[in-house]
């Protein structure tokens, strides 16, 4: 539209510029799977498990099919006796399922939490799910 200004002799027209079009962020949804391990650890492993955490942690995402993994030691009085959490999150159920095969993975369980873990009841909480995340970016 223009919209008349008056100042002085002559008339001066100016258009408004036209609104920019606000470009709407598409919704995105995705459905990955998670991984979710509860460990109960022997306090006297915690350094030795701690301090192995990082190298454990890029082994894991180093392994087809896995998009993040996250470990840490609880810090709450929440947790049943579990010590620490090890989250996993994959492209697929395929891929998780070639995940629990794979000989990376059977080593780190096998060499590396397991010995932590003698005589401890109940030393293993695991479960997968199909997360629904929606997302606009």
């Amino acid at each position: 539209y223009q919209r008349r200004v008056h100042g002085g002799k002559d008339d001066v027209a100016l258009k408004a510029k036209p609104k920019k079009k606000k470009k709407k962020k598409k919704d995105f949804f995705w459905m990955p799977i998670v991984h979710l391990v509860l460990f109960k650890f022997r306090h006297e492993c915690f350094e030795r498990i701690n301090s192995q955490t990082g190298a454990v942690v890029a082994r894991i995402r180093r392994l087809p099919g896995v998009l993040t993994v996250s470990m840490g030691e609880n810090y709450t009085t929440r947790s049943l006796g579990y010590t620490h959490a090890l989250t996993v999150t994959f492209v697929s159920k395929e891929a998780e399922a070639a995940y629990q095969v794979h000989a990376e993975h059977v080593d780190i369980r096998d060499n590396i939490f397991r010995p932590l873990q003698q005589d401890v009841p109940d030393r293993v909480l695991a479960m997968d799910y199909e997360a629904e995340i929606l997302s606009n970016e």
